[in-house]
């Protein structure tokens, strides 16, 4: 495990400012929905790309205050960022500890679903990019992988409640993002301080929240992977053929499940 640093690097000033709000995770929840739903509000600006990761330190917390603060710039904005690698714990420690020594005031989003079917995403993500080799139900219950802890979604929420008030926290259900979005995503905007607006881009099944990406295994995706070669997930959503078939979503019999 990393060593935590708790105060914020020393070229603390920059252009631009800190977020409003941070979406913490987690993983395979609904993220990317919700990111994209916020910036469609008059209101509310997003970070391009979404997930800065600033506050894992192994990321990009070596980059400082300043280039952090040059990710939100649009005056007349509530800003916010979406990082799910913010509720990775044990595996990222000191995020919260890092955001509270910069930003002590921000609001959280924390977006949570079914925890066994996030972890059934989060599986079928890392086995089609070469990270996972064994069967899910070898690989789910084992602690030293983040399948399991990312599921634990109140052990994530104490690092940060141990910094942060209740009040300061938002949890959003996919569930509800989905069946329910008008709705939702009301409760989000009155939490963030700007008004509810009516938009048709926010209605169930409008097309609006991304489809679900056909995750596939193909040594040309691992190879773009470790190379941080852009275009993955363009060639994932739109011409899905090229990365091969589509992977079986894994079975859990019951044993496992109540394990």
């Amino acid at each position: 495990m990393n060593q935590v640093t708790s105060t914020a690097p020393a070229n603390a000033v920059a252009e631009g400012r800190l977020p409003d709000f941070v979406i913490l995770g987690a993983m395979k929840c609904g993220t990317t929905s919700l990111h994209d739903y916020l910036n469609h509000h008059p209101d509310i600006a997003m970070s391009q790309p979404k997930e800065l990761n600033f506050f894992v330190e192994h990321q990009r917390w070596g980059r400082g205050l300043r280039w952090y603060k040059s990710n939100f710039t649009e005056p007349g904005k509530v800003m916010g960022e979406s990082s799910p690698n913010y509720t990775r714990y044990p595996f990222f420690p000191g995020v919260a500890q890092r955001m509270h020594a910069a930003m002590p005031d921000v609001k959280l989003i924390y977006c949570v679903r079914d925890p066994i079917r996030r972890m059934v995403s989060h599986y079928i993500h890392d086995y089609s990019i070469g990270e996972e080799d064994e069967p899910f139900s070898e690989a789910a219950p084992d602690e030293d992988k983040a399948y399991l802890w990312c599921s634990r979604y109140h052990y994530q929420l104490e690092q940060y409640l141990a910094f942060y008030e209740a009040s300061q926290i938002k949890i959003v259900v996919l569930e509800d993002l989905k069946e329910k979005p008008q709705e939702t995503l009301r409760d989000v905007f009155a939490f963030l301080g700007v008004p509810g607006v009516q938009d048709a881009r926010f209605e169930a099944n409008s097309g609006t929240m991304p489809p679900a990406k056909t995750r596939r295994r193909n040594p040309l995706k691992s190879w773009m992977r470790r190379n941080n070669v852009r275009g993955m997930y363009w060639l994932e959503r739109n011409v899905p053929w090229v990365f091969g078939s589509p992977i079986e979503q894994p079975e859990i019999g019951e044993d496992l499940h109540q394990k």
